[in-house]
């Protein structure tokens, strides 16, 4: 009973002590208390300003991230592009190839016009110092048969030695199995030219 009086008086003390305290708020003059204010002044803004400034540094590290992203994106569609860009590149340079080729053969057709003539390309070569015989990705079913000549714009390459539907084998006149019959341009003398082991 004492007990619950004690904690009684000391409630109705503390609430007596908060009312005289807003009752003496209430009714002093705020210009009393500017000088405080100034220095709470002083010692809050340095910490408002520093909150303030990790926020925008927070801010502007969002925007890094977002423009890392980006530059992300964009490499990713440069590459695609180069990508493109590249194979274009290669099938131009075998649009090239191919038209160096045709013209190779307009010229050779033009200067052996008693021939009627095949073009044709080398797709598999024998590169042992035994023989030096060449595929041509040509044959029967482009009218090519065995022991009809292979040439160039520069002349006799060789000849053909089997055929199958779409390729022919080649024998060069370098070859050591091969010796074609020749004329000495000065002389006119016929000769026989043979192949040689290559060293």
């Amino acid at each position: 009973m004492y007990k619950n009086k004690k904690v009684g008086t000391i409630g109705i003390i503390i609430t007596t002590l908060i009312l005289i305290a807003l009752v003496l708020l209430t009714n002093v003059d705020i210009k009393n208390f500017s000088g405080a204010e100034s220095f709470f002044n002083k010692l809050i803004m340095p910490i408002q300003n520093g909150l303030t400034y990790l926020k925008n540094k927070i801010s502007g590290n969002d925007a890094f991230f977002y423009d890392i992203n980006n530059l992300k994106e964009e490499n990713k569609k440069l590459i695609e592009e180069n990508n493109k860009l590249e194979e274009k590149l290669k099938e131009l340079e075998i649009i090239k190839a191919e038209n160096a080729t045709l013209r190779s053969y307009n010229n050779m057709s033009s200067q052996y016009t008693e021939y009627k003539a095949v073009p044709a390309y080398i797709i598999n070569k024998n590169i042992s110092n035994l023989s030096d015989i060449m595929v041509i990705n040509v044959g029967s079913n482009d009218g090519v048969g065995v022991n009809m000549p292979v040439i160039t714009t520069e002349g006799l390459v060789g000849y053909t030695i089997s055929v199958t539907n779409k390729t022919a084998k080649v024998q060069p006149i370098i070859d050591p199995g091969t010796s074609v019959s020749s004329a000495i341009s000065t002389s006119r003398d016929s000769v026989v030219v043979k192949g040689i082991l290559r060293k």
